[in-house]
């Protein structure tokens, strides 16, 4: 089962569980524990943070300060909508939450263990609150405990599913990074793997056809290519769409054909001719994957040159805890091309194409070799200017307006077009959630485009 049915089942199953609890559960009940929790949130928001900062790493992730500016109304925020008192909270909601604070947890290395302590802390403080709840029936407390145990197990289980499903990628960006600084020779690795491919089957093919005996042979999954494909393909290869098809071919050449060839050998030519032709499918695709691979050119926008989104969540988080050791500073600039649109539509897409690899070369040649530059969107680039301040930022923002709106670019029929440049800018400011910086800076340039674009505009 894939990661993916895996996430599936276990959101139907706990769908059901929601379900279920949420049946079982009376007006009165909810309302009653609604109570509860708004009466005790201000101490369970104190005690949950107190228990997770008494460890010294957490503790420079999630600062007092933080606590008392955002996080601590966020969790007050979080509890009340967990039990509402009036109707059961939609499921799909408030799975969807606990996807974003497990997704948060992962981008700032929040480990679950650290999250669990104080969670416990935070059940078992309002367990003593609904057993010592007067004027209430015996049965009334147990179906707030029932209530309040099932919800909270719930949401922890979603968030902690969250959090290792995006720790996971983020593992597997930050190993797709190493690979790609490490310079690895795609050409070369693809012959070696069709050589691998080609070993398997000659060696799988000589003993069907000279019986040198008919029993398990070894799968494509468990040879030298099916390790190298499960072990660093699928990191080379991530997002790449063949990489499924890939997994499948080798899944009925391991679970279909080999078994069949075992019984039958040489007496089965219709299963021989399938076998062959799904190696031909494997290789084929592996052309494929090889070629989007090489295509970004081991990490680079190929149009662009600059560095492929994919590595911006590895390089961001790498840059912030970099920061917090170091108390050095991070500047995020967003730049946006300026009527985009209209040069695609008017002179067509090749000549967009020029403009967006002259603008690209004009923010290539300004910044320094220690910062880093991505291809963001269509026609976005993110810039995280490393060691530099808010005003330093500003002024290398000016510099890099100033040089796209200088640029005469020509096109096919030797018209030269100028282009202007929107820049949003944000300094990291303490939160430990890289994405938390990207969208200050891309809020900023949204203001710069509302405002009249060719501008500059800041975080607040």
């Amino acid at each position: 089962m894939t990661d993916r049915e895996s996430s599936a089942t276990g959101m139907i199953r706990l769908e059901e569980e929601w379900r279920m609890l949420q049946q079982q559960t009376s007006a009165e009940v909810r309302a009653r524990l609604a109570r509860i929790v708004l009466a005790q949130a201000p101490r369970i928001v104190e005690e949950f943070y107190g228990v997770l900062q008494q460890d010294g790493e957490v503790n420079q992730l999630v600062p007092d300060a933080l606590v008392q500016s955002r996080l601590a109304t966020t969790l007050r925020d979080w509890l009340l909508a967990l039990f509402p008192g009036d109707e059961a909270p939609d499921f799909y909601t408030m799975a969807a939450t606990q996807a974003t604070v497990g997704g948060i947890h992962a981008r700032i290395n929040l480990q679950v263990a650290h999250v669990n302590r104080a969670w416990r802390q935070l059940g078992a403080r309002l367990q003593a609150a609904i057993i010592l709840e007067g004027g209430a029936p015996d049965e009334t407390l147990v179906a707030m405990l029932r209530l309040l145990n099932g919800t909270l197990n719930m949401a922890f289980e979603l968030m902690a599913s969250a959090y290792t499903r995006d720790n996971r990628r983020a593992a597997k960006s930050e190993e797709a990074y190493r690979l790609f600084s490490l310079g690895q020779n795609l050409s070369q690795e693809r012959e070696a793997q069709r050589a691998a491919i080609a070993e398997w089957t000659q060696s799988v093919l000589f003993r069907i056809t000279t019986q040198h005996g008919t029993g398990r042979r070894v799968p494509l999954w468990q040879s030298e290519f099916g390790l190298w494909l499960t072990h660093r393909g699928s990191v080379i290869f991530d997002g790449i769409a063949e990489l499924d098809q890939v997994r499948d071919a080798i899944d009925d050449i391991d679970n279909t054909i080999l078994p069949h060839l075992a019984n039958e050998g040489a007496n089965a030519p219709e299963m021989l001719l399938r076998l062959q032709g799904r190696i031909s499918e494997v290789k084929a695709l592996l052309g494929e994957c090889f070629g989007a691979a090489t295509r970004i050119e081991g990490g680079h926008d190929p149009l662009t040159r600059m560095l492929n989104r994919r590595f911006m969540d590895t390089i961001l988080a790498r840059e912030l805890t970099l920061v917090r050791k170091t108390d050095k500073r991070l500047t995020v600039l967003m730049i946006d091309i300026d009527n985009f649109k209209r040069i695609n539509d008017r002179y067509g897409h090749a000549a967009g194409d020029t403009v967006l690899a002259l603008c690209a070369r004009a923010v290539m040649d300004a910044v320094r070799i220690s910062d880093f530059v991505f291809r963001y969107g269509g026609e976005e680039f993110l810039l995280a200017l490393v060691e530099t301040s808010e005003a330093e930022a500003l002024g290398m923002a000016e510099r890099l307006r100033a040089a796209i709106g200088d640029l005469q670019i020509p096109l096919g029929d030797g018209e030269l077009v100028r282009v202007t440049a929107s820049v949003g800018l944000a300094e990291y400011k303490g939160h430990p959630d890289y994405l938390r910086l990207v969208k200050a800076a891309d809020e900023a340039l949204y203001r710069a485009k509302q405002n009249g674009r060719d501008r500059i505009e800041t975080a607040g």
